[in-house]
């Protein structure tokens, strides 16, 4: 006799939403670009899986999805609108009942059709690429009609940069509101998964890796990108099973600060060293980390600031999950510097 295994459809969503927001001045050079208000709307196609496999991934459920999203700058002749493809990741916090609270993590790629000319759009600081890099991170709230409709409201914090691939590349932060619909498609209420799926582990882990970004040398220069190539290497240390502290140091050479340094003369040399401590949220092969960098030895005409923030995110991959890939971005205070990829190896 063959048994019966009952398992659930990973259930369809098709959604709707409009966001509104505000410009974040976090510059007085921007001040009179944050008087507007964005406004937009995006189209998304998602699938909430619910397999073991799938919520080992985070200890929860969990949606992936794509979104096509357009944002207008309320400034059509200095910053124009915003056209994106993104790739987003959702895990739910809770799921039992008709309201679900989730986190949304958001990547992809903006098409911006106003960007910074010397001559014809000098006010234009925030962006100078057309093609440039969508963070996002939201938090949502779900409520379920019935099997086939949601209503969400979300807070949303939204980033658009060029990953410092060229000059001026300030960045635009603008928080947003949204409201928006589901359509769901084969959709069953969610289930308590046992407790055995989850392997705790509460040991030190090691990491080292590398990390490569692209970088421009000239604000007027058109395709003036330059390699920086790193290393790193450091400890993870687990509080409980969803986060931990973290601490390490960081080596990069930036050809950009060397092309800078050669241009203007400078005795610098283009080699930067730190030290870092962080936190950060593990959720099964997910880690998110927020840390903070101290520099050793840096280009001191070119980078008179001593210390940074880096946000990064790695992804563990493999049978033995110890490779790891992700990405980071670098910032000092409120001003985004650059963008980098990861690839790591953790040690047990």
């Amino acid at each position: 006799m063959v048994p019966f295994v009952y398992g659930q459809e990973n259930p369809t969503f098709l959604g709707f939403k409009g966001q509104y927001g505000f410009i974040i001045a976090h510059s007085s050079e921007l001040k009179s670009l944050a008087k507007t208000n964005p406004w937009g709307f995006q189209l998304e196609y998602s699938r909430l899986k619910v397999s073991d496999k799938a919520w080992k991934t985070c200890y929860c459920y969990g949606r992936t999805g794509v979104s096509l999203a357009y944002f207008n700058f309320a400034n059509p002749d200095v910053l124009g609108s915003a056209y994106n493809l993104n790739y987003f990741v959702e895990p739910y916090f809770t799921y039992k009942g008709p309201l679900k609270f989730s986190l949304r993590g958001t990547i992809g790629l903006t098409y911006l059709d106003k960007t910074f000319d010397e001559d014809t759009n000098p006010e234009n600081l925030l962006f100078s690429s057309n093609f440039s890099f969508f963070l996002g991170l939201h938090l949502n709230l779900n409520y379920h009609l019935n099997d086939n409709y949601a209503i969400n409201l979300s807070a949303n914090y939204n980033h658009i940069s060029n990953g410092g691939q060229k000059q001026p590349n300030m960045g635009m932060n603008f928080p947003t509101v949204s409201l928006g619909i589901d359509r769901i498609l084969d959709y069953e209420p969610l289930r308590q998964k046992p407790d055995s799926l989850k392997s705790a582990n509460g040991s030190m882990r090691y990491y080292v890796g590398s990390f490569y970004s692209l970088r421009s040398s000239s604000r007027e220069a058109e395709a003036t990108n330059h390699l920086l190539v790193g290393l790193t290497g450091g400890a993870l240390y687990p509080l409980s099973v969803i986060n931990g502290v973290n601490g390490g140091v960081e080596l990069w050479y930036d050809y950009s600060d060397e092309k800078i340094a050669k241009n203007e003369m400078l005795d610098d040399s283009a080699f930067s060293s730190a030290a870092i401590l962080g936190h950060h949220f593990k959720l099964g092969n997910f880690y998110a980390l927020q840390q903070f960098g101290i520099y050793v030895t840096r280009p001191k005409n070119i980078q008179r600031r001593g210390a940074y923030q880096r946000y990064s995110f790695w992804y563990s991959i493999g049978k033995k999950k110890r490779w790891t890939i992700g990405g980071s971005m670098i910032a000092y205070g409120k001003v985004a510097d650059h963008m980098d990829g990861r690839v790591l190896y953790i040690i047990n």
